[in-house]
């Protein structure tokens, strides 16, 4: 009896020797508040990796658009050498030691270890883990759970095509018995180039025409506002000129920072024999990232600005005698008639 005690004891010496020095031998994702928790070391190291599966975002993702679903990959394992893997998870006498009374009469059976989920991403978007926990079987060797992350984008606060990060952490807390351990995984993404912009002419404030010299040089102001979630370049474009007119602006392409409003003048010469006449400008917004995206990404919808134009001078007459010499006809004709009459009556007397 006694020396069965001896053995006992002598393997429970040897265990607690190479499951010490095990864990002191292998670096842990351990953090040190959890390494450090306790007044009871634990006997056994843990060890936990977390993945997200590859490339499941791999374009830019545009608020309101739908969500998207990433695979988690949880594994655990606990850090024991050969002799503590065949004491602890072999024989009964170890099970009891590791995980108590309740799985001494389990034969090979061992608990499940639970492992905390908890995901962050920035607050203009929102992500959540279909579950908070998963349970991992605890052994020697890895054994793995799967967890699932939702992801949107909330809304448009995001700024174009700049990388972000989803971060995913995995926990075990540790006890007397199995130190803790942590890790995480992150996931990038960035939000798509959403470009929308506003023109606008002070000139033709509460008007729908615009009344222009048909020979002199008329200068038009137009504002343009970048609202969208990125800074672009716009380029502007007079669509279809006019036959003989001379149209353009001072600056062809104008760069705005997000929520920004520059002014460029719209330069026109028209042909001085029109009556009315409008004039579509194209405005084509584009990103100014230099992110490594196809250039479908890159590329904002277009917006078209119409301006109705008036000939500001008296209208001509269209054929026949211009008023002014009409009126000197008359004139001219009325003193030949009367000086005719006036003739007649002097040869009469």
């Amino acid at each position: 009896m006694i020396k069965k005690k001896i053995i006992i004891i002598a393997l429970l010496t040897i265990l607690l020797t190479a499951t010490f020095s095990s864990a002191s031998a292998i670096e842990t994702n351990s953090s040190e508040e959890n390494q450090n928790k306790g007044l009871i070391i634990p006997i056994i190291g843990s060890e936990i990796s977390i993945n997200a599966t590859p490339s499941q975002i791999n374009e830019p993702i545009a608020p309101l658009s739908g969500t998207k679903v990433i695979d988690i990959t949880v594994k655990y394992k606990l850090d024991v050498g050969p002799l503590a893997n065949w004491f602890l998870f072999e024989r009964r006498i170890g099970r009891f030691v590791l995980f108590g009374f309740g799985y001494i009469s389990k034969l090979k059976q061992t608990p499940s270890a639970e492992i905390n989920l908890t995901v962050e991403c920035p607050d203009w978007c929102t992500a959540t883990i279909d579950t908070s926990k998963v349970n991992v079987g605890i052994s020697n060797s890895f054994s793995e759970a799967k967890a699932k992350v939702t992801f949107s984008i909330a809304n448009s606060s995001g700024h174009a095509l700049e990388l972000n990060y989803i971060k995913v952490k995995a926990e075990f807390k540790n006890n007397w018995r199995i130190k803790g351990s942590v890790n995480e995984t992150t996931i990038s993404f960035m939000p798509a180039y959403l470009s929308s912009i506003s023109a606008n002419i002070e000139m033709l404030k509460n008007k729908t025409e615009l009344p222009i010299s048909p020979v002199n040089k008329t200068t038009i102001p137009i504002d343009i506002t970048n609202y969208g979630n990125g800074d672009t370049i716009v380029n502007v474009k007079v669509e279809n000129p006019p036959e003989k007119w001379n149209i353009s602006t001072d600056s062809e392409n104008i760069t705005l920072s997000i929520g920004e409003t520059k002014q460029i003048n719209l330069i026109i010469n028209p042909d001085e024999n029109f009556e009315n006449e409008t004039i579509t400008l194209k405005l084509t917004p584009r990103s100014t990232s230099d992110t490594d995206v196809e250039d479908n990404y890159l590329q904002g919808a277009p917006v078209y600005l119409s301006i109705n134009l008036l000939n500001g001078s008296p209208k001509k007459e269209k054929g026949g005698i211009p008023g002014e010499l009409l009126i000197i006809v008359v004139i001219i004709a009325t003193v030949l008639i009367i000086a005719a009459i006036l003739l007649l009556e002097r040869k009469k007397q």
